[in-house]
């Protein structure tokens, strides 16, 4: 079997399957309903729509393994009318209580406030978990859906569908090169990359703003093994020594940049840098992993051309785990 078919088998088999999908499709499906149903009994916030987000929306989701988790976000649009600003604050609590209110059965544990969502936990089935969002809908922002999650540390813009929009819209534009690679499954094999990094493991967001800056800069190939080497080529040359933004949704130009370490910014909100965590060691420590997973993907490709398929193999298994070699049959 050549690398290319391999590949072809990998990018295919690291998604999540139909039927997974379609199972968690239907318990979402289901939340949603009871969910508007109980706000709207309770009649102290208008809840005008629940909106499909994060990885599940963008194509970019994951086969659920050790490393890998399947979870579904959503993004629950309440308006802000006729609610005085200190109501608003409590709109996670309120919504963990609303849905709590739906599985009575479960325990308290399995309903938790995060910073930005009430994180859903079911342990039986396709265990999922479903990240509920709330957001305040403010229609003078002039971006699709835009609105405000109210934090505990501040209200926070955000769009589901413009952070949407950012994945398809680059997932459609490379779709003008001929070949497998497509922007969306670029970024699953990324974010499988990334999730075996142990302790230095970024979140979703970030994965998709580097690969979409590597493509900005590299553009994609017509396969995926040049692609992905030219995305790790991209990170070590690039080494996070410059803001990384995007004129989306806001002009770069006119961006006052934050003196964090690292910057990548959000695509729909430039106050937002999802590296702002990132310590030296941070750093370091990824690009470290960076260089290795580039040396193995041109060892791979060396290998390859001198017809050593299994070699080649044994270096992809470097970047993606021994499940490289077993899914890609």
């Amino acid at each position: 079997m050549t690398i290319k078919q391999r590949f072809e088998n990998f990018t295919t088999k690291i998604r999540p399957s139909d039927d997974h999908l379609k199972e968690a499709r239907r318990q979402v499906d289901h939340m949603v309903d009871k969910l508007k149903n109980k706000v709207a009994s309770d009649k102290k916030f208008t809840l005008e729509k629940v909106l499909r987000a994060g990885s599940n929306a963008k194509h970019t989701s994951l086969l659920v393994t050790a490393d890998n988790r399947f979870d579904v976000d959503l993004g629950a649009y309440y308006s802000g009318e006729d609610a005085t600003k200190s109501e608003l604050d409590s709109l996670l609590q309120f919504t963990r209580d609303q849905v709590a209110s739906i599985y009575p059965q479960k325990k308290a544990s399995d309903f938790e406030v995060l910073k930005s969502a009430v994180r859903v936990k079911f342990t039986s089935g396709i265990k999922l978990w479903v990240d509920i969002a709330p957001i305040v809908k403010d229609d003078s922002l002039n971006i699709a859906n835009g609105g405000y999650i109210p934090r505990d540390d501040g209200w926070r813009l955000t769009s589901v569908t413009g952070h949407n929009d950012f994945v398809s819209k680059r997932t459609a534009n490379s779709k003008s090169v001929s070949g497998p690679v497509k922007f969306n499954r670029l970024v699953r094999m990324i974010k499988w990359w990334n999730n075996r990094q142990s302790g230095l493991v970024q979140p979703a967001i970030l994965c998709e703003l580097v690969t979409a800056a590597a493509i900005a800069d590299e553009g994609v190939t017509t396969e995926w093994q040049t692609s992905l080497r030219q995305i790790f080529q991209f990170i070590r040359k690039h080494g996070f020594e410059s803001p990384i933004a995007f004129d989306d949704n806001y002009d770069t130009s006119k961006l006052k940049y934050p003196n964090d370490n690292v910057v990548i910014l959000d695509s729909v909100n430039s106050d937002n840098n999802v590296a702002s965590p990132w310590t030296d060691f941070t750093r370091n420590g990824y690009l470290e992993a960076v260089e290795d997973a580039y040396d193995a993907s041109t060892a791979a490709w060396s290998a390859e051309k001198d017809g050593e398929e299994d070699e080649a193999v044994e270096h992809w298994c470097e970047i993606f785990g021994d499940q490289f070699r077993t899914l890609s049959e």
